[in-house]
């Protein structure tokens, strides 16, 4: 029975972290040429890992493994990060183009994300905090009926045939 090939899936948490470490201490990430070629034409010229190793005069395995890598792995996320960065004023002017679309939810849409009502869910890096309070607590649709224990009138349970009708009891307008 053949082995699994080892793939940058078991190496990816410990590879993050020290890509994290080495942003963390702004140390400026060691690359080769070849790696900076295989960063960039992944990120910038959105290649797939294997056209972008063919550019950067690499084999595939050989660009797997660099992307294993924290140096790499650091680079790439700046990399990733400038490109983020650098397309989002393209997208701002591309929702206000969206304002004028020919269906009305688009442009809802727009201008709920232009007005920042939408923000939370677009903003980059934004922090979002959850709170739920009282989640077990059931409410029931329905008449709230409060039960004094004062000692005042509370509410009599009849039996079925012993209730009065509502024009025989007392203090019962009639309707106009």
């Amino acid at each position: 029975m053949a082995m699994p090939l080892k793939t940058s899936a078991a190496y990816k948490l410990p590879a993050q972290k020290a890509a994290a470490a080495l942003r963390k201490e702004n140390k400026e990430p060691l690359l080769t040429e070849k790696q900076k070629a295989l960063v960039h034409a992944m990120v910038f010229e959105g290649n797939s890992r294997k056209e972008a190793a063919e550019a950067a005069d690499l084999t595939d395995k050989a660009a797997r493994e660099a992307l294993i890598k924290p140096n790499v792995l650091a680079y790439l996320n700046e990399c990733m990060e400038v490109l983020r960065t650098s397309a989002r004023p393209r997208a701002l002017h591309r929702m206000v183009d969206l304002l004028d679309a020919k269906t009305e939810r688009i442009q809802f849409e727009s201008a709920k994300y232009l007005d920042g009502m939408d923000r939370p869910s677009h903003a980059v890096g934004a922090t979002q905090i959850n709170v739920q309070v009282n989640t077990t607590t059931n409410v029931t649709p329905g008449y709230m009926v409060k039960l004094d224990r004062s000692g005042g009138a509370q509410i009599e349970h009849l039996a079925k045939g012993e209730g009065k009708a509502l024009p025989h009891m007392q203090d019962v307008p009639e309707d106009d």
